[in-house]
């Protein structure tokens, strides 16, 4: 990569303290968009105080990343993971006390968006880093552009999290953000948003094969959730071939699929089994609202939806 061992030296130098304060220079340009190579050299310039790396930092494809986290790999390969670095910190050469950091390179923001949402944990704290992060006791979760970072740690010592924190911070410092926005946080209607509810599904969402690029969030309607979809194809004639799946799998699973024209809005409503699906189509998108137990409230939720959403 042009210019990137400059990069690396700049971002040695800062890291180490050799750059007085008044000298950070503009660190959006010195953030490493990394190789494999340089992820793996960055990580041992970052090595904590009192800890050495244990092997070498590691860099897995999607060919062999089941060797290190069997069963879990396919998780990733599903949303186009292109590699990941691994590296363990640890105190000694046998310690129980060490840190493993694994910065999966997911691609795209909104790849690495999705599995970091998927895995977010329940009541977790919010931190500000990167474009979202969070921590429980002395582990570490945090999306930045294409990067989705794990620091995790066995021991929750007060010690150790300072560690892990501080460790934290100058990692996500050093990872290059393009900035690229993620499409369905900005389509997503604001008002009523249950917080952290967003998630995103490369394919296979809602265990359909046939919805990709689809989005999922929990909205407040008074003293209900509804649960509602978003997903943007490449063109119109492709979102009305979803469409018409989506009334294949109603028709062939549910018990009754419906098309209603409500306000001038052309819905599909499915009865699933006592509760409901609405689906609708507007340009490239395939939207609605999904497994709500009363009809009316699925049709009123899936209308406001539509009339959110600006045509794509």
């Amino acid at each position: 990569m042009q210019g990137g061992p400059v990069r690396f030296v700049v971002a040695c130098l800062w890291l180490a303290g050799l750059f007085p304060a008044g000298c950070e220079l503009n660190r959006q340009k010195e953030q490493i968009d990394a190789s494999p190579q340089e992820l793996a050299e960055m990580l041992a310039v970052l090595t904590p105080k009192g800890f050495k790396i244990h092997g070498s930092p590691t860099w897995f494809t999607p060919e062999n990343l089941y060797e290190l986290i069997d069963g879990r790999a396919e998780f990733y390969l599903a949303y186009d993971m292109v590699g990941m670095c691994f590296v363990r910190f640890a105190t000694g050469p046998d310690s129980a006390v060490f840190i493993n950091v694994s910065i999966y390179d997911m691609a795209t923001p909104t790849n690495a968006f999705g599995v970091f949402c998927a895995e977010r944990a329940p009541n977790s704290t919010k931190l500000k880093l990167g474009r979202d992060a969070y921590h429980s006791a002395a582990d570490y979760y945090i999306w930045k552009g294409q990067y989705y970072v794990q620091i995790v740690a066995p021991d929750v010592s007060v010690e150790l999290q300072q560690v892990t924190g501080d460790l934290a911070g100058k990692l996500t410092d050093s990872l290059h953000d393009s900035n690229e926005p993620v499409w369905g946080l900005t389509a997503l209607p604001k008002a009523n948003l249950v917080p952290y509810s967003v998630r995103y599904y490369l394919v296979d969402a809602m265990a359909l094969d046939f919805m990709r690029n689809t989005y999922t969030a929990r909205y407040k309607r008074g003293e209900t959730e509804v649960t509602v979809f978003l997903s943007r194809r490449d063109s119109v004639e492709s979102a009305r071939a979803a469409a018409a799946k989506f009334s294949e799998h109603a028709n062939l699973y549910g018990d009754e699929a419906d098309r209603l024209t409500v306000d001038g809005i052309e819905l599909l409503s499915c009865d699933m089994g006592g509760i409901y699906d609405i689906m609708f189509q507007k340009g490239r998108l395939v939207a609605g609202v999904i497994e709500v137990e009363d009809q009316n409230t699925a049709v009123q939720a899936a209308i406001d939806l539509s009339r959110q959403l600006r045509p794509e």
